[in-house]
C-alpha cells in the first residue's frame, strides 16, 4: 500500500491535462490510493478536463471491495466539481489482459488497444521465471525482462496515448545491469524521462517493508525524449528535505553508452562527483585489467570443499576474510570453510596464487560503503592456487595475479569516498556486480601504481588518508 504522503507527490508531478477527457489506467490498483491521490489532484487544478475515466486492475479479491469504496469516493468527489466521472474495476491479470490487447492472435485480431493519457502505478516486485506464462506473453509484445515491475511499466508506456504520461514508484534496479537493458531501450525509445526523484534512506520510505533497494518515482511521457530532466531527492517519504536540479539528459544517459545505464546526481556534489570520474579516460579493458564474478560456487563443489586446510587443499577465500583492506586467511572458529581441494575436478575453477583486488558482491544495508575492496597478498596465504567463492568480484590480469602495486592502488582507489558517491548515481541496491565495476572510469597505470606505492604494507589507511591521496593523484585529470 503507498503511503499517502507518497501518493499525493506522485499526483503532483502530472503535469496539466492537455484534452478534455482525462483517461487515467491503476494497474495493480490495491485499495485505490494512487488513483484517490490523482483524481483529488485533478479537481484541484484549474484548466482541468471535464470527464474523467479510470481503469483499475487488482486481482486480490480481498482488496478489491475496498477498492470499489475508493472508487465510489472519487466519484462522489468529481461529480461535485462538476465534472463527469465513470470507473472500470477488473480483476484479471494485468500482464494476461494488456499483453491480449497489444498482441493480435489467430483468432483474435489486433483491435486498437486503450489509449491511456495517464499511468499512474506502483507495481508488484517479483521475479519472472523463464518458460513461465507471463514470460511468453510479454515477449509476444516485444517486451523481455525478468521482473515484474519492469513488465507492468512496459506494459503501461505500450498502453499510453502519445504524449500520455506516466508517473511509478519501482526499485531502482533497472538504472543499470544488463539484465534491466531491454527495459531501458523500450522506455528510452517510447517514452520521456521527465523527473526522476530517490530516497536517501532505503527505510523511511517504506518504514513497514524490509527494503533491500532502494525506490524511485519517476514521471514518463510518451514520445522523443526531453534535453532536460529534472533530479530531485528526499530523506523520507514526506519530502521535508527536497533538493532537485535540472540535468541535461546527457549526463543521466551518458552519449555513447551502450549500456544506457541511468545515472542520477541530484545535487551539484554529486555533478561534480559525475565529472570527476567522466575526465578520467581509462576503462579496465584499456588497463588490460578484467574483473570478474568468483568462479567457486560452493554448493557445486561440495564434496570438495572442507572447513579446515589439508596438505591437498588449497585457500577458499569469502567475503568473510576481508579485514582492513587484505584479506586474511585463514580465519580462526570461521563458521565458513577454509579450503578447497586442488585436483582434477576443482583445478578449472581455482586461480593462479598472485596479488589480486577483490571486492564483495554484496553489502548489508547498514554497510557504510558500497564499494568494499581488499588486497590477496599470496604470502598471506602460500599455495599454488586460490578459490575465490562466488560472493567476491575478483579483479586479475588475464586469469593471473596483477602486479602488486596496482592490486593496492586499485583496492585504494575502489575504497575512495568518490567512488562511492558515484557508484550510488547509478546503482540503487545492495550487489556489486562485475558489470557495475567494469562500467567505472579508472585511472592510468601509473596513477594506480603511485597509489600502491603510498600503501606498501600494514592494513588499508584511514578513509581520510584514502581520499586524499585519490584526490592528489586525480588532481591533474580533472576538467569542470
Amino acid at each position: 500500500m503507498t503511503p499517502a504522503s507518497i501518493a499525493q507527490f506522485m499526483a503532483s508531478l502530472f503535469a496539466p491535462p492537455d484534452s478534455l477527457e482525462v483517461r487515467i489506467l491503476d494497474p495493480g490498483a490495491g485499495v485505490g490510493s494512487l488513483t484517490a491521490a490523482l483524481v483529488q489532484s485533478l479537481c484541484e487544478r484549474p484548466g482541468r478536463a471535464n470527464a474523467i475515466s479510470v481503469t483499475c486492475y487488482e486481482i486480490d479479491r480481498a482488496l478489491v471491495p475496498h477498492l470499489q469504496q475508493t472508487l465510489e469516493e472519487c466519484h462522489r468527489v468529481v461529480v461535485a466539481s462538476g465534472l463527469h466521472f465513470n470507473s472500470d474495476t477488473r480483476e484479471l491479470d494485468f500482464i494476461q489482459d494488456a499483453a491480449a490487447s497489444l498482441s493480435p492472435s489467430l483468432f483474435s485480431p489486433l483491435a486498437a488497444p486503450p489509449a491511456y493519457t495517464h499511468v499512474i502505478l506502483n507495481p508488484p516486485y517479483k521475479k519472472i521465471q523463464t518458460g513461465s506464462l507471463h514470460r511468453e506473453l510479454l515477449s509476444r509484445t516485444g517486451i523481455e525482462t525478468s521482473n515484474l515491475y519492469a513488465a507492468f511499466v512496459a506494459l503501461a508506456i505500450n498502453l499510453l496515448a502519445p504524449g500520455g504520461q506516466l508517473v511509478a514508484i519501482t526499485p531502482r534496479s533497472f538504472c543499470n545491469g544488463p539484465y534491466f537493458l531491454p527495459f531501458r531501450k523500450l522506455l528510452l525509445s517510447h517514452a520521456s524521462i521527465l523527473r526522476i526523484h530517490t530516497f536517501e534512506s532505503r527505510d523511511e520510505a517504506f518504514q513497514e517493508d524490509d527494503v533491500l533497494q532502494e525506490n524511485v518515482i519517476f514521471l514518463a511521457a510518451k514520445g522523443a525524449q526531453s534535453d532536460k530532466v529534472m533530479l530531485s531527492s528526499s530523506r523520507g517519504p514526506h519530502f521535508a528535505s527536497l533538493a532537485s536540479r535540472l540535468a541535461s539528459f546527457n549526463e543521466v544517459v551518458h552519449d555513447g553508452d551502450a549500456g544506457l545505464i541511468i545515472h542520477i546526481a541530484t545535487t551539484e556534489d554529486d555533478r561534480r562527483v559525475a565529472l570527476r570520474l567522466g575526465a578520467l579516460q581509462f576503462t579496465l579493458d584499456d588497463l588490460r585489467i578484467q574483473v570478474s564474478t568468483g568462479p567457486v560456487v560452493d554448493f557445486r563443489l561440495k564434496p570438495n570443499i572442507h572447513h579446515d586446510p589439508t596438505p591437498s587443499t588449497v585457500p577458499l577465500l569469502y567475503p568473510i576474510h576481508f579485514k582492513s583492506g587484505l584479506v586474511q586467511w585463514p580465519l580462526p572458529d570461521s563458521r565458513k570453510p577454509s579450503a578447497v581441494d586442488h585436483n582434477h575436478e576443482t583445478r578449472k575453477w581455482l586461480m593462479p596464487q598472485g596479488y589480486y583486488t577483490v571486492t564483495r558482491r554484496f553489502t548489508s544495508k547498514e554497510e557504510r560503503r558500497r564499494v568494499v575492496a581488499a588486497v590477496f597478498d599470496p604470502a598471506r596465504a602460500p599455495a599454488p592456487m586460490v578459490g575465490f567463492e562466488n560472493h567476491l568480484n575478483v579483479f586479475h590480469a588475464a586469469g593471473h595475479g596483477l602486479q602488486p602495486e596496482i592490486a593496492r592502488g586499485l583496492c585504494i582507489y575502489l575504497n575512495s569516498t568518490l567512488i562511492d558517491r558515484f557508484f550510488r548515481q547509478f546503482n540503487g541496491h545492495t550487489q556489486v556486480n562485475a558489470s557495475d565495476l567494469r562500467n567505472i572510469r579508472y585511472p592510468s597505470h601509473e596513477i594506480l601504481h603511485a597509489l600502491g606505492e603510498a600503501w606498501r604494507e600494514g592494513p588499508l589507511p584511514p578513509q581520510e588518508t584514502i581520499d586524499a591521496l585519490v584526490d592528489a593523484a586525480l588532481a591533474g585529470t580533472q576538467t569542470d
